[in-house]
């Protein structure tokens, strides 16, 4: 069963019908008959059925969850657990289907605003290895037979064109090798580490990723203190749900300071904070407050202790969630026509290049 093909979009159709029979008081078995019956989707039928069946047999939704780790991550099993323990399955799962319809929306904007740069850089790199495997090939044999001299870069330009016809096996083997590398090292806890840290260096692209994680970050912590889940338990909970080991280690150390006895707006920084303001010396051993103040930016900690100060925590939190959406939704706007003409321009200018180094002998034969 955990080889089954199993979509976001099926999966938040599975859950939504699921949660709203549940939502109407309707048992759980009986309720994934009903979804088995509502659905036409074949997929949707299969997981109505092995859940059905799994549950009859003796076990319950989170261990059913773990047997499909592929379809249901740690954030959807934790939320399971939570809604077991608390007898609120219903509510649990309209707050999984409302991070997954959230989520795959985001997504989407993002991939929308990438699709038609992606393809100017598809279809110009397509032209460029065309010019330079066949176009190039075809000038230097005619430049040979007039026995012209060819200045420097028309040399360098043909020196390529050669390299990428004789060894392009040896590129492509590198190519798969390097990939292959990088899927190995990916599973190692510390590469992973570092590949999610630096990531969130990267222009533009590390700042709509790191204003992804907020969005998660704050409103499913939001979400699960309206539901009256303590901050200990939310922290946990959206930990799971970061998919960033980056961040997930400092939310470790946030939840460590607050069994501690500290705040929430300290252990995202605030205490490093108000200590910077007051002109006080910060010790090598709390270099780790300043880490978290990048993960977590001022605004939030300063907003979160408001929050605390005024019993409005969630709402707060709710208010900047808000507030990184449309952040999101203005960098992505902005990103297409921002990297569009960077392209047309660098591809241009390679283009440009080449197109001299071809002309350059012709000139001197005139």
């Amino acid at each position: 069963m955990q080889k089954i093909h199993f979509s976001r979009k099926e999966k938040i159709l599975f859950l939504d019908n699921f949660g709203s029979l549940i939502n109407a008081g309707i048992p759980i078995v009986k309720a994934l008959q009903i979804t088995y019956f509502q659905s036409e989707n074949k997929h949707i039928q299969e997981m109505s059925a092995y859940f059905k069946q799994a549950i009859e047999s003796g076990q319950n939704i989170i261990q059913v969850c773990e047997g499909l780790p592929k379809v249901f991550s740690p954030f959807d099993r934790a939320m399971f657990e939570m809604g077991e323990a608390t007898g609120k399955m219903g509510q649990v799962l309209t707050l999984i289907t409302e991070r997954e319809e959230k989520q795959q929306d985001l997504e989407r904007k993002i991939k929308q605003a990438l699709i038609y740069p992606a393809s100017i850089m598809v279809v110009a790199i397509g032209m460029v290895v065309t010019i330079m495997t066949y176009v190039v090939p075809k000038i230097e044999k005619i430049y040979q037979d007039s026995h012209v001299n060819l200045p420097p870069l028309t040399q360098f330009i043909i020196g390529i064109s050669h390299f990428l016809r004789s060894e392009w096996i040896y590129l492509a083997i590198a190519l798969i090798a390097w990939i292959t590398g990088f899927f190995f090292a990916f599973k190692n806890p510390r590469f992973r580490y570092e590949f999610d840290r630096r990531i969130l260096s990267l222009p533009i692209f590390g700042d709509i990723l790191r204003k992804k994680i907020l969005i998660v970050f704050t409103e499913f912590l939001a979400t699960l203190l309206n539901s009256g889940i303590l901050i200990n338990r939310s922290l946990f909970i959206v930990r799971t749900g970061m998919d960033n080991r980056y961040y997930e280690t400092e939310i470790d150390a946030i939840l460590s300071d607050i069994k501690a006895g500290k705040s929430l707006s300290s252990a995202l920084g605030g205490e490093y904070i108000e200590r910077k303001i007051r002109w006080e010396v910060i010790g090598d051993n709390e270099i780790g407050f300043k880490r978290r103040v990048d993960c977590f930016p001022i605004e939030l900690s300063m907003s979160v202790k408001i929050g605390e100060q005024t019993g409005s925590l969630a709402r707060m939190l709710e208010k900047m969630a808000v507030r990184y959406n449309k952040d999101v939704d203005a960098t992505i706007k902005g990103l297409s026509s921002m990297i569009e003409p960077i392209i047309i321009v660098g591809i241009g200018g390679i283009v440009g290049v080449i197109i001299m180094a071809i002309m350059l002998p012709f000139f001197n034969m005139v």
